[in-house]
């Protein structure tokens, strides 16, 4: 009987750690906050970059259909990309990482690149219209 009251507390120390350890770690995945991830990008340099991304991704599966060696030059692509916005990949990545973690920041810059897609197809359709 004494042993099965030794497992039995042995089992209840460790949902409790276990607990405490996950609400411990529930801090950790807290999102950063616009400030924290402004300080490496802002939203808006992340708009534009993230649009870029659209459109180069975009690009090259249009490409892929066509040529099967491609892979060389998505590198320059994307090293093109990050300098036009004056970006090391890195500094883009860890923005990235930040954003991701805020829900509503992500949501707001999801919502800025559809309109600006938008703005760009309505021009691309003005433009097809004005060559006819």
């Amino acid at each position: 009987m004494k042993s099965k009251r030794n497992h039995s507390f042995v089992f209840l120390k460790l949902i409790t750690l276990f607990l405490l350890a996950a609400f411990s770690a529930c801090g950790f995945f807290r999102a950063p906050g616009k400030d924290s991830c402004d300080k490496i990008l802002s939203r808006e340099q992340m708009t534009e970059i993230l649009t870029d991304v659209y459109f180069l991704e975009g690009y090259i599966r249009e490409r892929r259909l066509h040529a099967d060696e491609l892979d060389d030059s998505v590198k320059v692509f994307y090293r093109t990309l990050f300098r036009k916005h004056g970006v090391e990949l890195e500094i883009f990545q860890e923005a990235l990482d930040c954003y991701l973690l805020d829900r509503r920041e992500m949501e707001l810059i999801h919502e800025k690149i559809l309109n600006e897609l938008s703005i760009r197809e309505s021009k691309a359709e003005r433009l097809i219209k004005e060559s006819e």
